[in-house]
């Protein structure tokens, strides 16, 4: 029986100090809790006072003013390093002409670290826009550097397609050494083009895909690269040429080779 009470009082005893050190590590941990958290309210306050001490550019920029650029960015940073609004920068960046994209991100201590990718045109649009090398449109004065590059136009505002069509043209076009000077769509959606050897062709206002193609097989039935000097493709079946060195002449385009 005495064993019995000395167990039980054991028991309690264990029991009793189990609880006290549950309640001590609780204790422990939520005042650890506090203390972290006022720690790191310091310290996000001591980050959030702190000011951007540099602005690092990099990227290949040929056309992009870097002061341009340092201009933008100055009235962004005036908040402190953390406060700063990355978004707004890059965004404020990529309105500047010929930016294609920005990457802004914080390098500590101190540095806002921007990143700058340049547009690379690949073609003319008009007279003060260029086509890039995703097929958008994007505004930037004329420069003479780039006067051979293909010039588009549409009369029609309809950049989209006219875009799409000198793609496929130009793919097209490389296996003869030949390439697009020009293509341009009129009001009434009538599509021409210029090649570089000086070639002039009449398209239409449809089927724009398969003219293209009726052309090429024209070029590879005819070995017709260097002489044709205009051939329009208005017709059902058939193409009118006008040679380099002949008269006006009317030649049909095989059914197997791509004809209608």
């Amino acid at each position: 029986m005495a064993r019995d009470v000395s167990r039980a009082q054991k028991a309690l005893a264990v029991s009793r100090w189990q609880r006290f050190v549950r309640s001590v590590k609780r204790i422990v941990t939520a005042v650890s809790l506090i203390t972290m958290a006022g720690l790191l309210g310091f310290a996000t306050k001591l980050a959030a006072d702190r000011p951007v001490e540099a602005i690092a550019i990099t990227g290949e920029m040929r056309h992009i003013d870097r002061r341009d650029l340092e201009s933008v960015i100055a009235p962004r940073v005036e908040n402190g390093f953390l406060l700063t609004d990355l978004t707004s920068i890059r965004e404020d960046i990529e309105s500047l002409p010929w930016v294609y994209d920005a990457n802004v991100r914080r390098e500590w201590p101190g540095t806002i670290r921007v990143h700058v990718t340049e547009e690379q045109p690949i073609a003319r649009w008009g007279d003060a826009a260029y086509i890039n090398h995703h097929g958008f449109i994007f505004e930037g004065e004329f420069l003479t550097r780039y006067a051979e590059l293909p010039l588009l136009w549409s009369e029609q505002h309809n950049p989209p397609v006219l875009i799409e069509h000198f793609k496929l043209f130009q793919m097209l076009l490389m296996p003869h050494g030949l390439a697009v000077a020009a293509l341009n769509e009129d009001r009434l959606g009538q599509v021409s083009a210029e090649l570089t050897d000086g070639t002039e062709v009449q398209f239409g206002d449809k089927d724009f895909a398969q003219r293209v193609r009726r052309f090429v097989a024209l070029l590879e039935s005819e070995d017709a690269a260097n002489s044709i000097a205009r051939i329009d493709f208005r017709y059902e079946r058939g193409a009118a040429v006008l040679r380099r060195e002949q008269g006006f002449a009317v030649t049909k385009v095989a059914r197997e080779r791509g004809g209608r």
